[in-house]
């Protein structure tokens, strides 16, 4: 048992009860672990989508406004449901700016407004983290949920770039195949 004091003037006693899902303690901190870090993947490309949206300009100036507007609500919501998870788990979801930014693997850019080759490169690798992440929540911690959490988002993340990749790719000519962004040579 624990006190918390909310305002300095009621204490209420705070009774914490642990999970009891069939998971033990160390598991579930360590799925927290993997959600968190999650959660500041999403927050910090959120973070760098909502820039886009507020800074695009020149040709294809709508579709682009809307969307990116349309991702980084879908990168908010879904940071939603990554933090009820950590709850659900026991655990306590990550939700200060430095926080984010100490646990993300998705790279800052201050000073900078994302472009599309940015963002697609941070979709990517975020698909990437999360398919080590997901294998890892099956594999060693039993977690179905989690995994299938995390499957969820990434396949999130594969929508959210083929539709930048799409927005940027040249019209194959009949019989050829397109030029595409990161082709291997």
């Amino acid at each position: 048992m624990r006190y918390n004091r909310n305002n300095g003037h009621n204490s209420k006693l705070q009774v914490v009860i642990q999970p009891n899902i069939g998971l033990d303690g160390d598991v579930r901190h360590s799925i927290v672990n993997v959600l968190n870090r999650t959660l500041a993947n999403e927050a910090v490309l959120a973070a760098k989508t909502r820039g886009a949206h507020w800074n695009v300009s020149g040709a294809g100036f709508f579709e682009l406004y809307i969307l990116f507007n349309s991702q980084y609500r879908q990168l908010n919501d879904v940071s939603d449901e990554i933090a009820e998870r950590v709850r659900m788990m026991g655990g306590i979801a990550i939700s200060s700016l430095q926080e984010y930014i100490d646990h993300s693997q998705v790279a800052e850019q201050a000073g900078e407004g994302p472009d599309i080759l940015r963002l697609i490169a941070d979709h990517e690798a975020s698909i990437r983290f999360l398919r080590e992440d997901s294998r890892k929540c099956t594999d060693e911690y039993e977690d179905e949920g989690t995994f299938e959490l995390l499957v969820g988002v990434m396949r999130l993340h594969e929508k959210m770039a083929w539709m930048l990749r799409s927005y940027i790719e040249n019209e194959p000519v009949h019989g050829e195949s397109p030029n595409r962004i990161g082709k291997d040579e």
